[in-house]
């Protein structure tokens, strides 16, 4: 069962309408957010290697200025299995662009994709 949500996207609005939404649907879980996408692989890689780590689903935008959400995606992937398992990474997006969905779906970390606003 996931217990865990990360945010990852620039906008500290989306971030913070994202954590309420998902603690009115789900009652215990924790959620953490991130608006630097350097600080969210920090905190993944430190806090996901050991064998204790909760699934986690992980909302990722696409366009942010220090680390695009595919380029987030190429360090995940170097990433151990044993982290890159828990995971079930959305892309949460405003792009409408054809090409941001069909990346998306061709890679194999991400699980679908999702357009802004989450509800």
């Amino acid at each position: 069962m996931v217990t865990d949500f990360i945010i990852v996207d620039d906008d500290p609005i989306n971030n913070m309408l994202c954590k309420l939404i998902i603690e009115q649907r789900f009652c215990t879980v924790n959620v953490h957010s991130f608006t630097d996408p350097n600080d969210a692989l920090a905190y993944i890689e430190s806090n996901y290697s050991n064998t204790e780590a909760a699934a986690t689903v992980l909302f990722l935008d696409i366009n942010m200025p220090t680390l695009t959400g595919w380029e987030f995606l190429d360090v995940f992937e170097a990433f151990p299995v044993i982290i890159k398992a828990r995971f079930k990474i959305f892309m949460l997006s405003s792009s409408v662009d054809p090409k941001d969905k069909e990346h998306a779906a061709l890679n194999e970390n991400v699980f679908a994709y999702i357009e802004k606003p989450l509800t």
